[in-house]
């Protein structure tokens, strides 16, 4: 017999818990009725483990024995991060797009390369935190020096107003970030790649030899190459009324992004809507039970494993609203949240932290496999979300509770491709259900 979804629940599916048994009150503002009340948190904050930094700013560069990955196998079977659809199992929001249709005005507009330099020095040009870090090798760098010097043709960048009108006010880069990082780089004379080849005077490399401009930094040129490099002209494309916070921007940024392959939600959400929700959730996803509980030692270059702990957080706290697509609710949630100011951060900073310790310490490694290196989402965040509300801690026989629970036809139903928000309301309440009542 098939239970109504979350009909009829006890104060446990609708009180938190704080993992290791710290009670919550309900928070009013969720209301009650058919659907679970997820309570708001709150908490000490986390201190650092195992003597990792906190992350501050771009997430930077990862290791590229994960990026290379070939398939889903990460020694022992482990899921890697290659590839989404292969390692990774949504259900919920496969093959998803937002139901919304935009009406975004764009002009076209050709600044010099100085003016460009002028405005981002000056802030009226806003470059996103590049998750991938600064890509581009010397002899790629040096390459589109030299077309701007033989007067080639570039690609043009895409720029957002932030605000109205088009008076000069600042924009946000949507696509073009390495072409611009590299232009600027090279006029202040510095490298912006990582070690061991980083952070050193930028030489112009991997061209011609005999071309005037090989070995040479910016300062190196004689006057007259100075004047034709800050006069060479790059043209823009700029949206007129799209907000940076907004759905059209990530709609964009996910299309027009496709340095090193098309840029997912998370790295949109990363960019877009960099601040202090952000780089908590980086910190929080290096969390060691967390990382024992996905399997995966290192982070997932494009951020998907960063998405999980926003899944986690956000459908905690607004599953009872949520609606489909996954994508824009989690978009949606993290755009109300920016800035949240440090209450907030700490204590979901110091929730997640004990309920990963909970989930490693109840469950063991690498739980949500599905048996064949791909992780199954749904039911992650599914159980975080009921670990985060129980207020007791878990039961003796949560093991082989998880297990039913793993093995049901009736969550299988309800975490299917393109779940409807009551499938996805009702599979929360299920798994709080079968793991805690």
């Amino acid at each position: 017999m098939r239970r109504p979804p979350c009909a009829g629940k006890t104060a446990a599916c609708q009180a938190g818990g704080q993992g290791a048994g710290a009670a919550r009150a309900l928070d009013p503002g969720l209301g009650s009725g058919a659907a679970c009340a997820f309570p708001g948190l709150a908490g000490a904050p986390a201190a650092g483990r195992d003597g990792r930094p906190a992350i501050k700013g771009r997430a930077g560069c990862l290791p590229a024995a994960v990026e290379v990955a070939g398939d889903c196998a990460h020694g022992g079977g482990q899921p890697a991060w290659a590839d989404r659809d292969a390692c990774v199992d949504y259900d919920d929001d496969a093959g998803e797009s937002a139901p919304a249709e935009y009406d975004v005005r764009a002009m076209p507009a050709d600044f010099t390369l100085e003016s460009l330099h002028q405005k981002w020095r000056s802030g009226d040009v806003r470059i996103p935190r590049l998750q991938r870090g600064y890509a581009w090798t010397p002899p790629q760098a040096s390459r589109l020096i030299e077309s701007f010097m033989a007067g080639l043709p570039v690609p043009p960048v895409y720029l957002a107003m932030e605000g109205s009108g088009c008076d000069g006010g600042r924009m946000t880069v949507v696509d073009g970030a390495q072409r611009l990082l590299t232009v600027f780089s090279y006029l202040d004379g510095r490298y912006l790649g990582d070690a061991p080849r980083g952070g050193g005077r930028f030489r112009i490399a991997g061209i011609n030899k005999a071309s005037r401009l090989y070995g040479r930094t910016f300062w190196d040129l004689d006057e007259d190459d100075q004047q034709r490099l800050r006069g060479a002209v790059l043209r823009a494309v700029i949206f007129l009324n799209a907000d940076a916070g907004g759905m059209a921007m990530h709609e964009m940024f996910e299309r027009l992004h496709t340095a090193g392959g098309p840029a997912g939600p998370p790295e949109a959400r990363s960019c877009l809507l960099a601040g202090g929700l952000a780089d908590a959730l980086v910190e929080m996803n290096l969390d060691k039970d967390w990382r024992d509980v996905l399997g995966l030692p290192l982070p997932d270059p494009r951020m998907r494993d960063v998405e999980a702990v926003l899944r986690c957080m956000a459908l905690l706290r607004e599953g009872a609203g949520y609606g489909p697509p996954m994508r824009a609710f989690l978009s949606g949630f993290m755009a109300r949240r920016r800035d949240p100011g440090g209450e907030f951060v700490d204590g979901e900073r110091g929730r997640f932290a004990a309920v990963c310790r909970d989930v490693r310490a109840a469950l063991g490694p690498r739980p949500f496999g599905d048996g064949r290196g791909r992780l199954r989402m749904p039911l992650l965040d599914s159980v975080f979300v009921a670990f985060a509300r129980s207020a007791g801690g878990p039961p003796a026989d949560v093991g082989a509770r998880f297990e039913r629970l793993r093995g049901s036809e009736e969550f299988a139903g309800r975490a299917g491709a393109a779940a409807s928000a009551a499938a996805v309301r009702g599979r929360l309440c299920l798994a709080q259900e079968m793991l805690f009542e």
